[in-house]
């Protein structure tokens, strides 16, 4: 099982997970074989990574990847979170940590949905 972008799906591929919409409603069961228009559809709902099956040497690259957007993602949103402070040296390292704390909770969280 690998997860992928959605520019990175093909017609055929099978979910090895089922999506849901930032709501929480289902869009595609696990077990289903994308077509062209259910990766459109993903797509209009906002998804923007989903589970398939197989595997793949590029996954070292996509966690670099996933890493990198990952990292960018949670720096963009403390940044707002503490825009008013940034330039107090205290506040600005207790950012960093909460930035590096962050990442690794979510990289965690990926690697334990990656082995179940």
């Amino acid at each position: 099982m690998i997860s992928l972008r959605l520019s990175e799906l093909k017609a055929g591929m099978m979910l090895a997970k089922p999506v849901f919409n930032l709501q929480g409603v289902l869009l595609l069961d696990e077990g289903t074989e994308l077509s062209e228009k259910n990766i459109w559809i993903l797509k209009s709902w906002g998804v923007t990574q989903v589970w398939v099956e197989g595997k793949c040497e590029a996954d070292k690259n996509r966690v670099v990847e996933l890493e990198s957007d990952v990292k960018e993602f949670i720096e963009k949103e403390l940044k707002e979170k503490f825009c008013e402070v940034l330039e107090d040296q205290v506040m600005g390292e207790i950012m960093r940590a909460a930035s590096k704390l962050l990442q690794k909770r979510f990289l965690k969280k990926e690697q334990q949905n990656e082995s179940h």
